[in-house]
């Protein structure tokens, strides 16, 4: 997906490791990761980054499973999602290097889009970028999707008191979608 780390934090003291990720606007330049330079654009950049967590040990642990938040009884975290200008195309240039597939394109009730598979089973949805964005990069970071309970106390939770902003909601019978984003200051939704 064109993701490069940017920085990482190593805490030995507690056996963890963590790497910043950042897909960068085509032409840009990040810093070296782990630096100085890097840490500084980490907690000042403008865009979001993916934060993995890599505890000591786990690598080599038969018996350690990563819980996706997928399956029951545990649903919660759901998924990541990139934008890329065809998933159709980029669906089967990861499958033909080895990527599995929770559902591909043409599969289940909605068309169009796709979730493959990391490593440890997380689920990556890939979505088409609209044809009228600026953006040129293969692939951008474009949201998270977690499994709420209550979208009265969830919305209130994340506009009221964090200052998002909703910009959609879909209901689609046995499930809604609420897309939500924090937007610059003076930003008006359409």
């Amino acid at each position: 997906f064109g993701f490069k780390v940017l920085h990482t934090y190593d805490f030995p003291q507690w056996s963890f490791a963590l790497y910043f990720l950042v897909i960068p606007e085509e032409g840009e330049i990040l810093p070296e990761a782990g630096t100085e330079a890097s840490e500084e654009y980490l907690w000042t950049m403008k865009g979001s980054c993916l934060e993995l967590t890599h505890n000591y040990g786990t690598e080599s642990d038969p018996n350690f499973v990563v819980n996706n938040g997928n399956v029951e009884p545990h649903r919660g975290f759901g998924h990541i999602a990139v934008m890329t200008p065809d998933v159709y195309a980029a669906s089967a240039e990861l499958e033909a290097n080895g990527v599995k597939f929770q559902k591909r394109p043409d599969e289940g009730r909605m068309k169009g889009l796709a979730f493959c598979l990391t490593p440890e089973g997380y689920w990556v949805e890939i979505v088409k970028r609209a044809e009228s964005s600026p953006v040129k990069n293969k692939y951008t970071l474009a949201q998270t999707m977690i499994r709420i309970k209550d979208p009265v106390k969830s919305l209130h939770f994340y506009c009221d008191l964090l200052g998002m902003s909703l910009l959609r909601e879909s209901h689609y019978g046995d499930f809604s979608l609420y897309f939500l984003a924090q937007l610059p200051p003076g930003t008006a939704l359409p």
